[in-house]
């Protein structure tokens, strides 16, 4: 006889839960359900007893029905049925996920519940090892590495698993923690079970990063920054620390020293989304002037996080359309973000996601997120000093050789020119003559010339030394720009002639303004020798002219001309565009140059390309000056 012998007692003994095995004991007779060991092993919609199936045709055909007996059999077959809905109705309604499934694989119940958690519609069979289809049975504390034995097979083979917890990945690629129970029931002593029972429920509590997993990662993370960082090759060994451990995604950005701010790093756990993260990161790369899809911590300096990221979110992070698809395909809907800061200043940001269904960032992991950024932002931070370092000290000793060589090339013929005329004043006064003034006049123009030389140089150091030091001073006084060219041309024509270069100047009314008169001359000189060193053989054009406030002089070469990846750094301190065993100097003049115009408040530029000359153009502005020396008299009028 069945233990429960209504469906008002079954349902009144199913108030209190589903009973432990063994505690109750229902014979297989029952005609409305079968169970074992008290928990649920398969449905059967049973329309009465059997004894009332055999009776109730017999006592039809034979005439001798009873009214009474056929009431009753057809209010048990009605019982039956109720009973068979009511335990249907009872696993739907309940909040947990249910599978049930015989020996063979085959699936016997399957409520909405576990569709939902699981994400697969309902299956006829589960596979042999025990897995849903199109998911995996994963580990929750170790990575996220797949389980050696799932829950379902470990019921099959007679084990009772209470109150555990998996992840699981499912079809989608996405992964939820789950925690439950599989019982195996209809099992005889000595055999295997009829089938099991998993009944499991999603874990939505934020996991706590346990402090032996987390001093572990940052052991990990410190041995990994110990090694000498000379460059960000180990961003990318840091980020696998995290990922998957911490995160099932993270992006390392990087912008140090106002630097453009770039994905120097990034990684998936999953190999297909791996790929597709940094595509889209190719696509579209950080814009510091589209804030969108560059971390806002980058301006604040703030850690965010984010438990669920809405279409807002989304959007504020894609530029277009396609950007927005790009990242929904990842299936990230947790985020956390910590900058790097050193020295109080933002050189990067961490970024980490999670995908749907994983449970948001707790404190504890955004603690150890932070520490992992400080100390990675401390080791990149040493890096780029120790590099800067190193370029100081390359770029110190390749000045101070090519000082040594150019201060060497004037004392060289200065000291032979006097070692010379002191020997034929020796001879000559030895046999009483005196000494020709032709050849001391030839040997002190020489000596000037060379003495020239030295004072330029030494000026020059002592130019980088004020600039540095924040001492350099104008002394600001009236005067025109095209007579100071002229002028500074008129001294080069000597030089100009022995280089066989064609001196032109266009300048057809004065440029009045306010400037420092030898700072200026010193900015002309530069340009002008510049282009003369450069240029040999090929003439040389100065233009000066006006607007409004502002006067433009301009200088052209049809000389070697400057590759467009040195254009830049030309006028940076100690830089040279060419060998320094062709051209003299000390990579000193044009970053002098640009000093001193910035200091009035003006602009130098220069465009060039390999064997087609180059062009510099200096603006000034002209100060305060009266409105009526903006319009010269007798200058040309302006092209309609």
């Amino acid at each position: 006889m069945c233990n429960y012998p209504t469906i008002q007692d079954f349902l009144q003994s199913k108030q209190g839960g589903w009973p432990d095995p063994g505690r109750v004991g229902i014979q297989t007779a029952c005609p409305w359900m079968l169970c074992e060991g008290g928990e649920l092993s398969s449905f059967r919609r049973v329309g009465m007893p059997p004894c009332h199936e055999r009776e109730v045709p017999e006592l039809m055909s034979s005439g001798r029905a009873q009214l009474s007996l056929i009431h009753q059999a057809l209010v048990e077959r009605a019982e039956a049925r109720l009973s068979d809905a009511a335990l249907r109705l009872l696993v739907e309604q309940t909040g947990e996920a249910v599978l049930l499934m015989d020996a063979t694989g085959r699936v016997l119940a399957f409520n909405s519940e576990a569709g939902s958690r699981f994400r697969i519609p309902p299956p006829q069979r589960i596979e042999s090892h025990g897995n849903l289809p199109g998911c995996v049975w994963v580990q929750v504390d170790q990575g996220g590495g797949v389980l050696a034995v799932s829950p379902l097979s470990r019921a099959l083979a007679g084990e009772v698993v209470r109150d555990e917890r998996w992840g699981l990945r499912r079809p989608d690629g996405t992964r939820v923690v789950l925690e439950g129970s599989v019982f195996p029931v209809g099992q005889e002593p000595g055999a295997k079970p009829a089938g099991v029972l998993l009944r499991a429920r999603e874990v939505m509590e934020e996991p706590r990063l346990d402090a032996m997993r987390a001093a572990r990662l940052l052991a990990e993370a410190g041995a990994l920054l110990a090694a000498e960082l000379e460059n960000e090759e180990r961003v990318e060994p840091l980020l696998r620390l995290l990922v998957p451990t911490l995160a099932d995604a993270g992006v390392f950005f990087l912008g140090p020293g106002g630097e453009a701010v770039r994905a120097a790093a990034a990684v998936h756990a999953e190999p297909e989304r791996h790929v597709l993260l940094v595509d889209m990161l190719r696509r579209y790369p950080p814009d510091p002037l589209d804030p969108r899809g560059l971390p806002a911590l980058f301006l604040t300096g703030r850690t965010e996080r984010v438990a669920e990221l809405s279409e807002a979110h989304v959007e504020a992070l894609t530029r277009d359309a396609e950007h927005a698809r790009l990242f929904g395909l990842l299936g990230v809907t947790r985020y956390l973000g910590v900058p790097l800061v050193a020295r109080g200043r933002v050189i990067g940001a961490l970024a980490l996601f999670r995908s749907e269904g994983a449970p948001a960032f707790g404190d504890e992991e955004e603690r150890v997120a932070e520490e992992l950024a400080r100390r990675a932002a401390l080791s990149l931070d040493n890096a780029r000093l120790l590099r800067e370092a190193r370029e100081a000290v390359r770029l110190r000793d390749e000045f101070l050789g090519i000082a040594s060589h150019e201060l060497k090339t004037p004392l060289t013929p200065l000291h032979l020119k006097v070692q010379l005329l002191q020997k034929q004043v020796d001879v000559l006064a030895a046999h009483g003559k005196p000494v020709s003034a032709e050849r001391v006049s030839e040997t002190l123009d020489v000596v000037q010339r060379q003495v020239r030389k030295l004072t330029s140089l030494v000026d020059n150091l002592l130019d980088v030394s004020r600039i540095t030091a924040g001492r350099l001073k104008l002394e600001l006084e009236e005067m025109d720009l095209a007579s100071v060219a002229a002028e500074i041309l008129y001294r080069f024509a000597p030089s100009a002639a022995q280089l066989h270069c064609s001196l032109e100047m266009h300048a057809p009314v004065p440029v009045l303004g306010r400037w420092d008169r030898l700072r200026l001359e010193q900015v002309v000189t530069n340009l002008l020798s510049n282009a003369l060193k450069y240029g040999a053989g090929q003439p040389v054009r100065l233009t000066v002219e006006a607007d409004g406030r502002t006067a433009r002089l301009t200088v052209e070469d049809g000389g070697i001309g400057i590759s467009a990846q040195d254009l830049p750094r030309i006028f940076e301190r100690f830089e040279r565009a060419v060998s320094d065993r062709h051209y003299g100097g000390l990579g000193l003049g044009l970053y002098i140059t640009r000093q001193i115009v910035e200091a009035f408040g003006g602009t130098v530029r220069a465009t060039s390309a390999l064997g087609q000359g180059s062009t510099f153009v200096l603006e000034l502005p002209r100060g305060d000056i009266p409105n009526e020396w903006l319009s010269v008299p007798g200058a040309p009028e302006p092209a309609p």
